[in-house]
């Protein structure tokens, strides 16, 4: 028992990965016990209370004022950030199908996938010898996680769908309000937070008119872009 203990905390890559998974079991143990299966693995920070008004009178006065800045734009003008392409963590996010399947799920795979991969390759006394510096092998471990991860999220995605989980295309965010969790600007996408029937949902996003916009502003979705799982936003004023 104490060698199982000792390898699972040495090196230091282990130690790191090893707490990351504690974390997960953590989490998903505490969502169970709270409300079960039904609200939970949506986001990796449920606990950030983010006040959205779901209010369906006040969604569709949200949309109508919207639609008047839409109409207001020249129609032969392309959408503003589509020629942008996502950034490296958006693509990532996308090929290990967050949106599919719940963001947490994904998380926890992921993390399993480098803890296992991290605890097998330190059972070589070269890798051991390394000692502090053995958190660099963590960096092509991850790089096989997110392969192995976008594999395993297929089927699970179509489970899901199966069994009820539509992803984030299924809901309805226009007129919705939430908080940003990274600054974005004109060049640059980032990811929002909203509440949806008490399940806190993120989602990426781009700034509408190219003006940046800061972590932690409050922003409204006026628009879902034609080609991509991408939303706008304007800031709140």
């Amino acid at each position: 028992m104490k060698d199982i203990i000792h390898h699972l905390f040495f090196p230091v890559s282990n130690a790191i990965m090893t707490v990351l998974m504690i974390i997960s079991v953590i989490y998903w143990l505490f969502s169970a016990l709270m409300g079960g299966l039904d609200g939970i693995g949506i986001d990796a920070q449920p606990e950030v209370d983010v006040d959205v008004d779901v209010d369906v009178d006040t969604n569709f006065d949200l949309q109508q004022n919207h639609v008047d800045i839409l109409h207001d734009k020249d129609p032969d003008i392309d959408e503003p950030t589509l020629s942008h392409e996502p950034n490296l963590f958006m693509k990532i996010l996308h090929y290990m199908n967050v949106g599919q399947v719940p963001f947490m799920m994904v998380l926890t795979i992921f993390k399993f996938f480098t803890w296992a991969g991290s605890l097998l390759t330190t059972l070589s006394p070269h890798i051991i010898k390394f000692g502090n510096w053995s958190i660099i092998i963590l960096i092509p471990l991850a790089i096989v996680a997110i392969i192995l991860t976008h594999y395993v999220t297929l089927p699970l995605g179509n489970f899901l769908k199966k069994t009820g989980y539509h992803g984030d295309e299924s809901i309805d965010f226009i007129g919705r309000e939430g908080l940003m969790q990274s600054s974005i600007d004109a060049d640059k996408h980032g990811i929002m937070q909203l509440v949806v029937d008490q399940d806190p949902i993120k989602i990426m996003v781009a700034s509408w008119d190219g003006e940046p916009i800061q972590f932690g502003d409050r922003v409204y979705v006026i628009e879902r872009s034609k080609t991509t799982n991408l939303y706008y936003v304007v800031k709140r004023m």
